[in-house]
């Protein structure tokens, strides 16, 4: 018969004082900020994601309407329709977690780069070459040059995640096309894998922002815990990857091609 504990002073932990330490500095989801520039259904999904995961420091920005498209992820309902995407996904964040008070004031983001910090912008089909216009101001101009920014870009129904680099190497709609140009995008599926891409497309975005909010949150861990090493964002320092209904996983690893502008110069 098991017998109660002798009263007496407490047992010392077996963990060192180096452990305990290590454990008490462990960084936490909450010192994670991010900066949403576009807001369309997936995107929405990933800010969902990276609040599931903790993360409460959110800057939203995306002042265009909520449309039927953007609808798949569920971050966005019915009602949403035809109203900001940045006001429906506030609402949205803080029904889901009373703790989060979201912003849609880029200007309000860490000006200097600090530990934590990371820049994500999600962009429609690049610009005709015709209709591109070099030095366009962007209206997201006071972001810090140094912010380490996830680029998603889509295009023939694929969507290309650019490697991560600063914000002031973000690439140009020249370099989007040229990379996308490089692998093609092939015709559109036919017979039962056009079916079945159209069941899964709201699996299919929900999978990919699943893996998006892992790799924000492990380019935010780089800065976070010098411990983790360069190595901690996995692929998306060196390579983009091409995403393709109806399956979640990458269809392709990609060297940017970058030869065809300007922007490429002095970058490694």
């Amino acid at each position: 018969m098991p017998t109660a504990p002798v009263p007496g002073p407490r047992q010392e932990s077996r963990r060192g004082p180096e452990l305990l330490l290590s454990c008490l500095e462990r960084p936490r989801p909450d010192e994670v900020h991010v900066l949403l520039l576009g807001l369309d259904g997936l995107a929405a999904a990933l800010a969902v994601r990276l609040l599931r995961c903790g993360v409460l420091a959110l800057n939203v920005n995306d002042p265009a309407p909520v449309t039927a498209a953007d609808l798949g992820t569920g971050a966005y309902r019915p009602a949403d329709v035809g109203r900001p995407r940045e006001a429906a996904l506030r609402r949205r964040l803080r029904e889901l977690d009373a703790r989060c008070a979201p912003v849609s004031a880029p200007q309000l983001f860490p000006g200097p780069l600090l530990p934590g910090t990371v820049v994500v912008r999600s962009l429609g089909p690049p610009p005709a070459a015709d209709l591109a216009l070099p030095g366009t101001a962007e209206p997201w101009g006071g972001v810090d040059p140094r912010h380490p920014l996830v680029s998603l870009h889509r295009a023939g129904g694929v969507l290309l995640r650019w490697p991560t680099v600063p914000w002031a190497h973000r690439p140009c709609p020249d370099c989007v096309r040229a990379t996308l140009g490089a692998v093609g995008t092939g015709p559109g599926p036919h017979g039962p894998e056009a079916v079945l891409t159209a069941w899964a497309a709201t699996a299919h975005a929900e999978a990919v922002a699943v893996r998006l909010a892992v790799e924000v949150l492990a380019v935010a861990l780089v800065s976070l815990d010098e411990g983790s090493g360069p190595a901690a964002d996995g692929d998306g320092a060196r390579h983009a990857v091409l995403f393709a209904p109806p399956w979640p996983d990458p269809v392709a690893s990609l060297e940017p091609d970058r030869s065809r502008c300007l922007c490429g110069i002095d970058q490694e």
